[in-house]
């Protein structure tokens, strides 16, 4: 099966349909949270992704939108964001965040935000945390998102071993994937960050996609979202 790894779109609608048009006829879309925060267009990106079938869990930033919980952690500019959302957003798509499972298991594949020690808070940057996680899944394969870098780390014994994600990798034994962000990528490569995974032949294909990083830095300014949130996609940090 060929499956399309995003997380962390973040209502950035245009990064959004350049990644599923690149895309192109997938077998499933998984979501691995904070579909909304920070962007100009929450309601458009649920749209589509709910209009593709795509299976998603609750990031930090959905439940934040959802429900308001985590909001006395964000920093100002992440938390006027999300209230704004919440703002915009009907009732319906409150109540659809509020209620995304905050961890997944699709076709034998663990699905979360953070960690499975933490699903909605934990980043997992670096080897003890992987471990963490990956001896807490249920499934030889988890995806994760929540910092957006793409990285995988794998099982090796007692050890893991962990890089970022750059190519095709071909995944052995336990391993857990961060495909990196659609909507806001933070590795210093402005274009959005996704991958493929071909659950057969249990291999990652690690994306870029180019997207009209200008057009959402408009739509950011002119509904009055934080200005830092248009000025910081074209550096990708």
């Amino acid at each position: 099966m060929r499956v399309a790894l995003l997380s962390d779109v973040h209502a950035n609608l245009v990064a959004l349909e350049a990644v599923l048009s690149e895309a192109g006829a997938v077998d499933a879309i998984w979501v691995m949270g904070d579909t909304v925060g920070y962007g100009p267009d929450p309601a458009d990106v649920i749209a589509l992704l709910r209009e593709r079938g795509a299976v998603m869990v609750a990031g930090n930033h959905d439940l934040a939108v959802a429900t308001g919980q985590g909001l006395d952690v964000f920093n100002a500019v992440a938390r006027d964001a999300a209230m704004t959302h919440r703002e915009w957003l009907s009732a319906a798509d409150r109540d659809f965040l509020g209620g995304l499972p905050q961890i997944g298991h699709p076709d034998g594949v663990t699905l979360v935000h953070g960690s499975l020690r933490d699903p909605v808070w934990e980043y997992v940057w670096d080897s003890r945390s992987a471990l963490a996680s990956l001896v807490l899944a249920e499934s030889e394969l988890s995806c994760n998102g929540h910092t957006h870098v793409p990285a995988v780390f794998e099982l090796d014994g007692q050890h893991v071993r962990g890089t970022l994600g750059r190519g095709t990798v071909a995944l052995r034994g336990r391993a857990l994937v961060n495909p990196g962000s659609v909507g806001q990528p933070r590795d210093r490569d402005p274009r959005s960050a996704w991958a493929i995974l071909d659950t057969e032949g249990r291999t990652v294909e690690f994306m870029r996609t180019a997207y009209d990083v200008a057009e959402t830095q408009r739509r950011i300014r002119d509904r009055g979202l934080p200005a830092f949130l248009a000025d910081r996609l074209a550096s990708g940090v």
